[in-house]
C-alpha cells in the first residue's frame, strides 16, 4: 500500500484524541485506579480484563494479551485496515483528511463492478422502462429520498443489458460470473430481469451482492432472488444495514434486529435507524461475534408467525449463550414491522420496542399458548416447563419471584414448586466460549539476557532518559532481534527529540519485530521504572557480553594449533579479563 500519511501526520492525530474517548464509544470503561477497565471485545470476556492507559495512549488485555494503540483498537474492533482506522480516530477528533485511503484487494474489480452495477439498476429505475417498479416502491411508502438513500435500482427484462456494460468496461468475464453478476447458458446472461434491486452491503459499506424482488405477481417465480455466495459474498457473514446501523446503535445502546430487508428498510424509513436484517431467520457464530462487539442490547423482532416463533428461539439461545444483553419483540396483529408500521403507524412500533420483554418471558407467554388452565394436565405441563426453564436461571429474585406468581396462580404451595423445581438438574446454559491464547501463560521461554534485554527495550519506550544511558552506557545487544529494536528506538528518539510508547508502536506498524514490541509492552504494562534497576540491567548486560566473548576465545584457542596465534588470542582474553575488573 502506498504511504498516504507520513508518521507524524499519524502521530498527531493520534495525540489529538483521547484513548479513553475512543475505546469508551466502543466499550463501557470504568476508572480504577489511574487505568480504566472494561471488558475485551477480542475474546469471550465476562469480567472486565481490558486495561486502557490514558497515560501510555495504549490498551492490553491481561487475559488474551490483546494488546496496542487507539488506531489497532480501531482496526481490529471496525474490521477494517489500518489507514481506515486512521480515518475513523481522525474523524472522531474533528480532523478532516482529504485522502483516498482505498486499498488494493485482489477483488476490488468485483467491488467496482458491483458499484457499477448499483448505479444502472438506480438509474433504469428512473427510466421510462422502471416506471412501474417506482410506482410500486412508491405505493409501499418509499420516498424517493429513501430510495435513493438504499440504492434501489431496476433490472430490465433484457437478458444481457448488464452484461454488455460490464464487456464495455473491459470486465473480465470470467470474474463477473464467479462474482454473482452474471450467468452462463447457452450464452452469457445478467441474473436479474424484471426485478427491484436491492443492494447488499458487507460490514465495511462495500457493496457485495443483490437481493431481487419481483413487483407484479408472475406464476412460478421465486418472490425474491439473490446472489448467489462469491468469494466476497458470505450469507452467514452479512446482516443487512449493518453498515448504516452501526454509528446509529451504538449512539441509542440498542440495535433492532428485523427478519426482511423490506422491514429493515420500513423501519429505517420511519425514522429508527438502529436496525438490520437477517439473511433468512438464522445468525451464525460470526454474526454473534459482531454483535458482541457491538456491545449493545438487541432487540430480536422477527415474523410474527410459527417460522418466526422458531427462530426466535434458535437466535435467543445463541444471544443468551454469547451473554449479550437482548429483549424479545412479538408484534400483534400483523405479521412483521413493515405492515405494522404501515397499519398501526411508528408511534406504536417505539411503544412496542419499549415494551420487548425478556427471554425468560417471552417463553412463558409461548409455553402458555393454547393452554387450558381448567385442564389439569395443560396446568402441569405449563408449571412443569416453567420449573425447567427456571432451573437454568441463577437469579434468586427471578426465581423467588416466579415461584410466588405460579403459587398464587395455580393455589400450588411455594414448597411443592420448590422441591418440583430442585428436581431438575441445575442446567445454568453453558456460555459458549471462544478460544482464548492467555499470552500471560504462553509466554516465549527466553534465555536470562533476552529477558534482561526485553526489559531494557521497555526502559527505553517508555522515558527519554533510559534511551540517552543506553546509549552512552552501552549502545548494542548481542542479540540481533533486540538490537534491531533498541536501535528503531534511538533513531526515532534522534529524529523527533521525544519518546511515546503508542507513537513507536504505529511507526513500527511495518517492521518485522512489531509483535515482539507489542508482547515487550504486554508482559510489563505495569511495571514500575526504577532508574537504579535501569542501571543495573546495563550492568548485567555487559557482564554477560563479557562472559560470551571470554567463552568465545577460549574455544578459539584450544581449537587453535598455530603457537602464534595461540599467543595472539591469549593477548586478547587477558584485555577482556581487564575489562571485566
Amino acid at each position: 500500500m502506498a504511504q498516504l500519511l507520513s508518521n507524524e501526520e499519524i502521530n498527531k492525530i493520534q495525540r489529538s484524541v483521547d484513548i479513553v474517548e475512543v475505546i469508551g464509544s466502543y466499550i463501557n470503561l470504568e476508572k480504577k485506579g489511574k487505568n480504566y477497565f472494561g471488558v475485551c471485545p477480542f475474546h469471550d470476556d465476562h469480567t472486565p480484563s481490558l486495561s486502557v492507559s490514558r497515560e501510555k495512549g495504549l490498551y492490553s488485555c491481561f487475559t488474551c494479551g490483546h494488546t496496542g494503540t487507539v488506531f489497532q483498537f480501531v482496526e481490529d474492533y471496525e474490521n477494517v485496515s489500518f489507514i481506515e482506522a486512521v480515518k475513523i480516530v481522525a474523524d472522531k477528533a474533528g480532523i478532516k483528511l482529504d485522502l483516498d485511503f482505498k486499498e488494493n484487494s485482489k477483488y476490488d474489480s468485483m467491488y467496482e463492478a458491483y458499484d457499477l452495477a448499483i448505479k444502472f439498476y438506480q438509474n433504469n429505475l428512473k427510466s421510462k422502462q422502471g416506471h412501474a417498479a417506482h410506482e410500486y416502491l412508491n405505493k409501499r411508502g418509499l420516498s424517493d429520498d429513501i430510495i435513493d438513500e438504499f440504492e434501489i435500482g431496476y433490472a430490465s427484462p433484457d437478458s444481457d443489458t448488464l452484461t454488455k456494460l460490464l464487456r464495455a468496461k473491459e470486465f473480465d468475464e470470467e470474474e463477473m460470473i464467479n462474482a454473482g453478476l452474471i450467468n452462463r447458458g447457452n450464452s452469457v446472461y445478467d441474473l436479474f430481469r424484471d426485478r427491484i434491486t436491492f443492494p447488499i452491503h458487507n460490514a465495511q459499506g462495500k457493496p457485495v451482492a443483490f437481493s431481487a424482488r419481483i413487483y407484479e405477481k408472475k406464476d412460478n417465480e421465486a418472490k425474491y432472488i439473490n446472489t448467489k455466495e462469491t468469494p466476497i459474498f458470505k450469507k452467514g457473514e452479512i446482516l443487512f444495514n449493518y453498515h448504516r446501523a452501526r454509528n446509529e446503535a451504538r449512539k441509542l445502546k440498542q440495535l433492532i434486529i428485523v427478519e426482511g430487508q423490506m422491514d429493515a428498510i420500513r423501519v429505517y424509513a420511519s425514522g429508527i435507524k438502529n436496525v438490520v436484517a437477517t439473511m433468512g431467520t438464522a445468525l451464525t457464530d460470526y454474526h454473534i461475534r459482531l454483535l458482541s462487539k457491538l456491545n449493545v442490547e438487541i432487540i430480536l423482532c422477527l415474523d410474527n408467525d410459527s417460522a418466526g416463533e422458531k427462530a426466535t428461539f434458535a437466535i435467543a439461545d445463541m444471544l443468551e449463550n454469547a451473554n449479550i444483553d437482548f429483549r424479545v419483540l412479538r408484534l400483534v396483529g400483523e405479521k412483521d414491522p413493515d405492515e405494522y408500521i404501515i397499519a398501526h403507524g411508528v408511534d406504536a412500533y417505539r411503544d412496542a420496542i419499549n415494551h420487548a420483554v425478556s427471554y425468560f418471558d417471552f417463553k412463558k407467554k409461548i409455553y402458555s399458548k393454547n393452554k387450558d388452565f381448567k385442564n389439569e394436565v395443560d396446568v402441569t405441563n405449563y408449571i412443569n416447563s416453567m420449573l425447567e426453564e427456571l432451573s437454568k436461571k441463577d437469579d434468586d429474585v427471578l426465581i423467588e419471584a416466579t415461584i410466588n406468581n405460579l403459587s398464587e396462580e395455580f393455589s400450588i404451595s411455594k414448597q411443592t414448586l420448590m422441591k418440583k423445581l430442585n428436581s431438575f438438574e441445575k442446567k445454568t446454559p453453558v456460555k459458549k466460549k471462544t478460544p482464548v491464547i492467555n499470552v500471560k501463560e504462553q509466554k516465549e521461554r527466553l534465555s536470562y539476557e533476552d529477558s534482561l534485554s526485553e526489559l531494557l527495550i521497555y526502559y527505553m519506550i517508555s522515558d527519554v532518559k533510559y534511551i540517552k544511558l543506553y546509549e552512552q552506557e552501552l549502545s548494542y545487544l548481542n542479540n540481533e532481534k533486540y538490537y534491531s529494536i533498541a536501535s528503531d528506538i534511538l533513531a526515532f528518539y534522534l529524529k523527533y527529540n521525544y519518546i511515546n510508547m503508542a507513537d513507536f508502536i504505529v511507526n513500527e506498524r511495518d517492521s518485522e519485530y512489531l509483535d515482539d514490541i507489542i508482547r515487550i509492552v504486554d508482559n510489563n504494562y505495569n511495571l514500575e521504572l526504577v532508574d537504579n534497576d535501569f542501571v543495573g540491567l546495563i550492568e548485567k548486560i555487559k557482564e554477560i557480553s563479557v562472559v560470551n566473548e571470554v567463552d568465545k576465545k577460549l574455544v578459539d584457542i584450544s581449537n587453535s594449533t598455530d603457537i602464534n596465534e595461540q599467543m595472539n588470542l591469549l593477548n586478547k582474553l587477558m584485555d577482556i579479563k581487564k575489562k571485566e575488573v
